[in-house]
């Protein structure tokens, strides 16, 4: 900016704090009343007041006099302070906004500095020329910039929104995204009335009455004989966003934020035992924890209970199974439940229990202890007999299916190549359990007695990957060609469609990819269908089904910038159907760049390895997860933040330190040919034993001792076919990276998965350079998290 334009700056500044020259006057009406003397000339950089002083209205001609406007703001969630504000950014000036640090999660500290015992002032106050950007303020001149159509401001209000979801606002957050009014001010974030430094801007009124027989011009916001206090303010994708972010946050802290809350309640459960001691010991001053401040989210007061039973039910809830996901649920409901009986929530326990778990993929030994279990506030049982029995039929179907099938024969070996997805080959090698919604539609038409109409149909995904949420970094003011930001560029998706380097198989959008929003909780509920749902979201009958719930898992990985070129960090083995499945992180460096691949593997029964763990874990820690091994691949698209994400899909490298015997998918066409089997981690990579029991790699990651989870029984085929979705929630958990899979061929050994050529590997792992860089010392909850829900066809 040269001197001159400097000048002009402050003179029009100076003019605006003065009141100089006005030619209009606002007399807002809304949660305060207020005129504030303006110049049209600033005002119609907001697309607002550029509509109404310039569209031919009778404020475009400004007469002798300040001509007065009356503004009325029906959206409470516009405040004083927020548009005073927007006002002064118009005129290029306003108090920088100070976003307290204790709000803002990172990656050494993802449940942020204040939590749970506050090691520095959760609110303090704002530096001296500042404006507290307060959770309430940041929503509010969010409301407002949208309102007034100043699409900079709200870039920058939304992206320090994102940037701040934690366990301290993001239920706050939430309840925006719903439609929710903001409330009053918080009196311990000492929020001001008006923006600092602009208090004498507002002329106030005396009477407030809006009078529309005035002869100024009248403005109202919304149109509504609807009291203030009942209305819902939602903001279109902008709300959705924030609703995405809060969703995958919650899905990605649900343990540890309900173990904070037992121990808040002084009940001694398994999960409040898992709070780490040294999170629990951070900043408090006198050695005993005070679980005080750790906010209600789970317990009676925090979310709804809709809200509870949609993230217990989630296939992104990062617990370790389904016996888990029981517990989890059956903590909240008596956390809950201490409060008193209510029967809308009994209600809505009833159901969750019933649908919102997979017991059939359960032990035999888990089943029967649950059919034992009652609740100690009612003495009733949290799931009946007759769900149990049901879910133990269905797995004896499916154990029907994989066991009855002819012996492979001595000469079949792997195909090579892999059988392309849905082709002859491959659906000769299926279970024959799918059907697709053509066949659907016909037995519905036939009114065959022995189709089951009313059960749960879960669909079969094609390849595809999808960004859910965001951390704020994908909101920029400046475009790429440096132009402003626009309105309709603030209302994008968070999220844009896949592009698959290969064509899948045709699908409805509205199947194949999630639609985000308020009415499947921004994402992260699942989607299970009757029949007749099926056939209506499917016209063209493409798409495949099948009754048997998948199998869902969570993985983590510590340390992942640890691992050796090629060498892979896994998490525990489970058992689904007959076979053994892991998953596995693997990191690929070359020019600068890291990359870092995610796959899902069919265990060997021979090799198990130990899973990723915690560096400092202790012998008393609970039981952690244990792990395993190998590999394959394809090629996709992602999106995420804005930009063009790269997502490689095929086979992993092999897992040995040596340059690689074929092409990295990201250099060559990939296809999907079958990946050889690889060697196990030679021994320089699986380290040496520790005192707590662990192994400590190679570059300082540690590992489990191996665990083979019981296998009741064994699919002998050398391949089998299975679709899968591996969602991986970013570091502060605000979004989450979803790749999906139509059925791959997997056999012993094998893996397909996907390798991001992106940047977004630095939100998990610290990138050093070189061998010397220095081992971080971080938290128990510092790692990379994944769900995984995989589907034998």
């Amino acid at each position: 900016m040269t001197r001159s334009a400097e000048t002009i700056q402050r003179h029009i500044y100076a003019s605006f704090l003065h009141g100089r020259t006005p030619d209009v006057a606002l007399r807002v009406h809304g949660s305060w009343h207020a005129t504030y003397r303006l110049h049209r000339i600033i005002l119609i950089q907001a697309g607002f007041f550029n509509s109404l002083f310039t569209a031919g209205f009778a404020e475009s001609s400004p007469g002798p006099q300040p001509e007065e406007v009356q503004i009325v703001f029906d959206d409470m969630n516009i405040t004083r302070a927020a548009f005073e504000l927007c006002i002064a950014r118009l005129y290029g000036g306003g108090p920088p906004l100070y976003i307290f640090p204790s709000l803002v999660p990172t990656n050494a500290q993802p449940l942020t500095s204040a939590f749970p015992f506050t090691s520095v002032d959760l609110h303090p106050h704002a530096p001296s020329g500042h404006h507290p950007g307060t959770p309430r303020f940041l929503l509010s001149l969010l409301a407002t910039s949208v309102y007034l159509s100043i699409p900079t401001l709200a870039a920058h209000a939304l992206s320090s929104i994102l940037s701040t979801v934690g366990p301290y606002t993001v239920l706050q957050y939430l309840d925006f995204a719903l439609g929710k009014p903001i409330g009053p001010a918080d009196p311990e974030w000492n929020e001001p009335d008006a923006a600092f430094g602009l208090e004498h801007i507002a002329h106030s009124i005396a009477d407030d009455t809006f009078s529309s027989a005035s002869s100024s011009a009248s403005v109202r916001s919304l149109d509504s004989d609807e009291p203030a206090s009942e209305k819902q303010f939602h903001y279109g994708a902008i709300s959705d966003k924030i609703g995405e972010a809060a969703a995958c946050w919650l899905a990605r802290w649900a343990p540890d934020m309900l173990a904070f809350e037992e121990r808040k309640a002084g009940m001694g459960t398994a999960a409040a035992a898992q709070v780490p001691v040294p999170a629990m010991s951070r900043g408090a001053k006198t050695g005993i924890p005070d679980y005080s401040a750790v906010p209600v989210i789970w317990d009676r007061g925090g979310l709804s209970v809709e809200w509870v039973c949609a993230l217990v039910s989630s296939d992104t809830l990062f617990v370790r199974g389904e016996r888990d996901r029981y517990d989890f649920a059956r903590a909240v409901v008596e956390l809950r439940r201490r409060h008193g009986i209510l029967q809308e929530e009994e209600d809505a326990w009833t159901a969750l229990f019933q649908k919102g778990i997979h017991y059939c993929h359960m032990t035999m030994e888990d089943v029967i202890v649950l059919s034992k279990d009652s609740s100690p506030t009612t003495k009733q049982p949290y799931v009946s007999i007759a769900v149990l029995q049901a879910a133990h039929w269905q797995n004896s179907l499916l154990r029907q299916h994989i066991t009855a099938r002819p012996a492979p024969s001595p000469f079949e070996g792997r195909p090579s190549p892999a059988p392309t997805p849905g082709s002859p080959v491959q659906r000769e090698k299926e279970l024959g359990i799918t059907q697709t919604t053509a066949e659907i539609r016909a037995r519905l038409a036939a009114a065959d007695p022995t189709f089951d109409q009313e059960g749960s149909y879960y669909l079969v995904p094609v390849d595809s990957s999808q960004r859910i949420g965001d951390n704020g970094s994908s909101v920029h003011p400046p475009s790429v060609d440096n132009a402003p930001l626009s309105m309709d560029e603030l209302f994008t998706t968070s999220f844009a469609p896949s592009s698959p380097t290969t064509s899948p198989r045709p699908i409805p959008n509205t199947l194949s990819r999630v639609s985000v929003g308020e009415a499947n909780f921004f994402g992260i509920q699942n989607r299970r269908y009757t029949a007749a749902m099926c056939v209506a979201a499917d016209p063209a009958g493409t798409a495949r089904w099948t009754q048997h719930p998948p199998f869902r898992f969570a993985a983590e990985f510590w340390d992942a910038e640890l691992l050796p070129e090629k060498a892979r960090l896994y998490s525990h083995t489970v058992w689904c159907g007959g076979s053994l499945f892991n998953a596995y992180v693997q990191v690929v460096r070359k020019k600068g760049a890291v990359q870092l691949g995610i796959y899902l593997h069919r265990q060997s029964t021979l090799d198990i390895q130990g899973a990723s763990a915690p560096r400092g874990e202790s012998p008393s820690a609970p039981p952690a997860h244990p792990s395993q091994q190998r590999e394959r691949h394809g090629s996709l698209v992602g999106y995420g933040h804005g930009h063009a994400l790269t997502h490689t899909r095929g086979p992993s490298l092999p897992a040995i330190v040596a340059p690689p015997t074929h092409y990295s998918p990201s250099i060559h066409p990939p296809t999907r040919s079958t990946t050889p089997v690889s060697a196990s981690l030679p021994s320089s990579v699986s380290g040496s034993p520790l005192a707590s029991g662990l192994t400590l790699g190679a570059g300082g990651y540690a590992t489990y001792a191996p665990v083979s989870p019981t296998a009741p029984y064994r699919d002998t085929r050398p391949s089998v076919s299975a679709y899968f979705t591996i969602s991986c929630a970013s570091a502060t958990g605000a979004s989450q990276t979803r790749f999906a899979s139509a059925p791959d061929m997997f056999s012993v050994s094998q893996s397909w998965g996907w390798k991001s050529s992106s940047l977004r590997t630095e939100e998990y792992m610290d990138v050093g350079e070189g061998s010397e860089a220095a081992v971080p010392v971080r938290g128990r909850e510092v790692s990379l998290r994944a769900c995984v829900v995989l589907g034998l066809v």
